[in-house]
């Protein structure tokens, strides 16, 4: 390969080349300048006609601010010159016409904004976007996550019911039974749809008609043989028949008759496919030894009859069903953008498709200067692209091509060093190019890399290519450094992680205090997060762990995260109060959490106050100063707080909102994807604290001094190569000083990149032996330490950071609507006439124990208002056990049967409760809410959406007489005016627009009551409240926890 100098005149930029990179030969400071050359020199135009592609999007922030940088350098160059000929100009600059030069440099940094820097997933959605609008694949929306657009438009075909297209309501009702709205222990059905609606499902339902045409032929088919059987005698058959079956923990009774009643119908009803218990109960496997067939049954068994119901009651083919249509949907509809991978596809088969041609030609005509750096991490598809774009001989402009396989170390990113070596493969001889000089690493520590790498030269053979080798570099730094205890490469032995730990511990602290050397300025590179984890636990210095994976690896920051946030936001949940309390947050006993949980109740209140006003960040601040050592008392504590700290930062970035903040933990949590933001240390600028990172993250980073405890450490399933181009990232991160741990014991590990190394090199027995050799060879380059730390070496002794407090808020009155007093029955507060109490009375028990269990027969049945009467018969029953309204049970079922069934007048529409869907409600909704300098806590019993308007119920169980005239619209405004119910409803609404704007929805609030005792009534005990009302308070209750 031929050297590559930018600053040579003779050094051509114009053409198409393959550079490689080494660590430290200034890649970045050579690609800044030959955009700066192709500027000054004309062979570009304009910046807009460059193109540069990188890895990631820190990246291309850098490579735009120093091509920014630069310019405005030789902008300040040229002027000067200008103004004064004796300033000298770079070699490579026409001396011959300033001006000309200075216009150029000068319009390119006015325009520097229109230069095309992209990572190759920003590159392929610019292709997509600018020549492919009409296919919808567009940029994620700043203002949402990609999960919260997905979220937004699954909840529009919810609430659209296009569930219909694809699925009969039986089998939606089993569906949501499968995935309950309200459930502590399964997910909602919106939820499982979040998480699974990437899934490609190849098995499904039969569509609509396909299933009506079956049901008609089957119903036609069976009902001549049946009706040769009378109804009675065909239905007494099936009864006795479950006598021959396993018992199951349900009843199938009821479905038999159902059954037999539809079958004997003459019109055929797809509800015969529905019967999934009896299908379930006569199954041939739940036979029992005395079985005995019975001619009914037989009839039914002779058809496909079993198949079909299992078929039609599948819920896994049911939820694969709606996935299959929620992807057509979203496809089809809403497609607003696409994942980073998919991206690269799109673009790799746009390029191979019928557009291709008039593709190909606008973006060769488009860009003059295209610079592809970090090329060793590229893949197939990547190359691909590239290649029919700018690696032919019909793109007249300039290519590079730019990197170095020596540090390919990202193959779990699909980085393909055969795709990279079949590429440098397509260049000639001359135009495949090396830069020479390190400008990072000291002269003698230069010296050092190069020997410790010219001893193994060969780094990987692939069949097919030439081997990948490694070539000495010129030192060219100016930087000098020099201790009188280590040479600029130091092996230090060590026995134990503690004895490794303190070493590390007392040379930072020689070096911190001997050298003036920055502690954000040192570097300790680790292979993972565990052993990370065990050094941190054995320092005694500051150090910050910054990682490329996720912080939703291995620590428990994001599960500690979306807890805090949710006690925060849902205070009113004994369940997620107790979640972080029993957490390393707290700390607390169960039998403590017990004793305090009404104190932190109103704690939790308190902090959702806050959030509100101060945000999520400051929120964190102001929680942690408060109770932050309890989980700085744990292993992990101080890791977990910087990573909570900076996820708190990137959630408030993304949005202000705190519920949005709190759906894109959700995502993370549920699909494991994150964004690259979460993969970057939030302390990197930070010089009081040492950096800990993995190899892998070290990539491209540069310390003063660096240890490397990760080339010591054992890993399993590395290949040989990939060893060797791991341990020469982490060698040359460093400027200044090395340092080299080396395990001391007799048996060597077997699968380190140390013990590969040895291995490679093949004239040592130990790396011991290694270090020994060299240091006795070099000496001026190498040092090997004794076993012990050296006496010359006292404990560090660390500035403590400042710390600072946030003033708690001022603290506001808390009320509360009396839930005692006005929401359930109090006798007390009406003059009415009660009749005497006996167990044939017509109306149930008074008193606030009743409305408190018809409050919680209510809850349990939210939101299935159209469960059958028995199924609420059986749920009354249990409740009511053991309990004064025991032997009511008939008559409160009735009553919610009129309840759920009655119509419900609003302003603008007419329905009842048991035709709004389900998945559309939402059941004691609480919360707290600021109004004219008090708080307002309250719990909202039914919150739903219907026909594209939003509504609110309160229940009530009041007892305002016998007679339905108590229950007419005007005794009740009347109830409602004297219970300052009308001011509660008013601040009901007012908190749930203000809950809906979030969502960018303004529609009217509208709420009701429901006064169940007076529903069986026609045309009462239902009112709804005037949108033309602004009551006042009078009276206020406050709240205690």
């Amino acid at each position: 390969m031929q050297p590559f100098d930018i600053f040579e005149p003779q050094t051509s930029i114009h053409g198409k080349y393959f550079l490689e990179a080494s660590a430290g030969t200034g890649k970045t400071f050579t690609i800044e300048h030959i955009i700066l050359r192709a500027i000054l020199e004309g062979s570009v135009s304009h910046v807009e006609h460059i193109l540069a592609v990188t890895f990631t999007n820190a990246a291309t922030n850098e490579l735009k601010i120093r091509i920014q940088n630069n310019f405005k350098h030789i902008v300040e160059k040229l002027k000067s010159s200008l103004e004064n000929t004796t300033v000298s100009l770079p070699s490579y600059l026409p001396q011959d016409d300033v001006k000309l030069l200075y216009m150029r440099a000068r319009n390119a940094l006015a325009t520097i904004d229109r230069m095309g820097i992209f990572t190759i997933h920003g590159f392929c959605n610019y292709i997509l976007q600018e020549y492919f609008p009409s296919a919808r694949m567009i940029q994620n929306p700043s203002a949402f996550t990609h999960s919260q657009t997905i979220l937004h438009y699954i909840q529009r075909y919810l609430s659209q019911d296009l569930w219909k297209n694809v699925l009969f309501p039986e089998q939606w009702y089993l569906l949501l039974a499968r995935y309950p709205i309200h459930t502590k222990h399964t997910a909602s059905l919106t939820e499982k749809l979040l998480s699974n609606y990437t899934t490609d499902t190849s098995e499904h339902l039969p569509d609509i008609q396909t299933t009506l045409m079956r049901a008609r032929e089957w119903h036609i088919s069976i009902q001549k043989k049946v009706l040769t059987m009378p109804k009675e005698e065909f239905l007494d058959q099936l009864l006795h028949l479950s006598s021959s079956y396993k018992k199951q923990p349900f009843s199938i009774s009821q479905d038999i008759e159902q059954f037999v009643d539809l079958l004997y119908h003459p019109v055929p009803s797809i509800k015969l496919f529905s019967f999934s218990r009896i299908a379930e109960t006569f199954h041939p496997k739940n036979r029992l030894a005395r079985y005995q067939s019975c001619p009914a049954f037989n009839l039914i068994e002779e058809t496909p009859w079993l198949h079909y119901t299992e078929q039609f009651c599948n819920l896994d083919l049911i939820f694969s069903t709606v996935i299959n249509d929620l992807r057509v949907y979203l496809k089809t509809q809403y497609t607003p953008w696409i994942s980073p991978d998919e991206s690269i596809s799109a673009v790799d088969n746009l390029i191979t498709s019928k557009h291709a041609e008039a593709l190909l030609l606008s973006l060769r005509e488009r860009f003059q200067l295209v610079l592809i750096d970090e090329f060793q991490d590229t893949d197939k598809k990547q190359w691909n692209i590239f290649s029919k774009l700018f690696a032919t001989n019909d793109f007249s402009g300039s290519l590079f091509l730019i990197g170095d396989p020596k540090q390919s170390i990202y193959e779990w990113r699909n980085a393909d060093l055969p795709t990279y070596l079949k590429a440098k493969s397509t260049f000639p001889k001359e135009s495949q190019l090396h830069l020479i000089n390190n400008y990072r690493s000291s002269p003698k520590l230069m010296e050092g890399i190069n020997i410790l790498f010219s001893k193994c030269s060969l780094f990987s053979e692939i069949p097919g290519y030439p081997p990948i080798e490694y070539y000495p570099l010129n030192p060219k730094s100016t930087e000098t450094f020099s201790t009188v205890l280590y040479s600029p490469v130091h092996f230090f032995p060590y026995d134990t992680m503690q004895d490794q730990a303190n070493w590390i511990a007392n040379t930072i602290g020689y070096l911190h205090q001997t050298h003036s050397i920055p502690l954000g300025h040192i570097a300790i590179l680790v292979t993972d997060s565990l052993q990370a984890f065990d050094l941190i636990t054995h320092c005694s210095v500051p150090i910050a762990f910054s990682k490329t994976k996720s912080i939703f690896h291995l620590t428990e920051t994001p599960l500690l995260t979306l807890i805090l946030i949710e006690a925060i936001l849902y205070p009113e949940s004994d369940e997620k109060i107790q979640r972080v309390l029993l957490s390393s947050l707290f700390r607390l006993t169960l039998k403590d959490v017990i004793e305090k949980k009404a104190y932190y109740s109103s704690y939790f209140f308190s902090l959702r106050g806050y959030i509100t006003s101060h945000g999520l960040l400051a929120t964190f601040y102001h929680f942690m100063t408060r109770q932050g050592e309890a989980l700085l008392q744990t292993p992990q504590g101080d890791l977990v707080f910087q990573e909570m700290e900076k996820l708190c930062a990137y959630l408030e970035s993304k949005s202000p909102y705190p519920h949005h903040q709190l759906l894109y933990l959700h995502y993370f949590s549920e699909t494991g994807l994150w964004e690259e933001n979460l993969s970057f240390s939030s302390y990197s600028e930070d010089k009081d604290i040492v950096k800990m990172t993995t190899i892998h993250a070290s990539k491209g980073l540069e310390y003063d001094i660096v240890f490397c405890p990760g080339l010591d450490k054992s890993k399993k399933n590395k290949s040989s190569s990939e060893w060797m181009r791991e341990m020469y990232v982490a060698c040359t991160r460093a400027k200044k000083q090395l340092f080299l741990p080396i395990h001391n014991a007799k048996s060597q590990r077997k699968n380190s990149a140390w013990t590969n190394y040895i291995q490679r090199v093949g004239s040592h027995n130990s790396i011991v032996e290694f270090a020994q050799h060299l240091s006795k060879e070099h000496p001026d380059i190498f040092s090997l330490s004794s076993y012990s730390v050296p006496s010359t070496l006292s404990p560090a002794s660390f500035v403590q950071p400042e710390t600072f407090t946030i003033s708690p808020p001022s603290s506001k009155p808390m009320c509360s609507f009396s839930s005692l007093k006005s929401l359930l029955d109090d006798t007390s507060s009406h003059d009415i006439s009660l009749p005497e109490e006996t167990e044939s009375s017509s109306f149930l028990p008074l008193g606030k124990k009743t409305g408190i269990l018809i409050h919680k027969i209510l809850e349990t049945i939210s939101p299935r208002f159209h469960t059958p009467y028995e199924k609420i018969l059986d749920i009354v029953i249990r409740i009511v056990k053991n309990t004064h309204l025991e032997g009511y049970e008939q008559l409160i079922t009735q009553q919610l049967q009129y309840t759920f069934s009655s119509p419900l007048t609003f302003s603008e529409d007419t329905f009842s409760l048991k035709n709004i869907s389900p998945h559309k409600i939402k059941s004691e909704e609480a919360f707290l809410f600021s109004h004219e300098e008090d708080l307002w806590q309250g719990s909202i019993d039914l919150f739903f959406e219907h026909n594209s308007r939003y509504y609110i119920i309160d229940w009530k169980t009041s007892f305002l007489g016998e007679s339905s005239q108590d229950y007419s619209k005007e005794n009740l405004w009347n109830y409602i005016k004297k219970e300052k119910l009308d001011y509660q409803g008013s601040i009901y609404i007012h908190a749930a627009q203000r809950f809906l704007q979030q969502f960018d929805i303004s529609n009217n609030v509208e709420m009701g009551f429901i006064f169940i005792r007076g529903m069986h009534h026609e045309d009462k005990g239902f009112i709804c409240l005037s949108n033309q009302d602004h009551p006042t308070i009078i009276q206020k209750y406050p709240v205690y926890h």
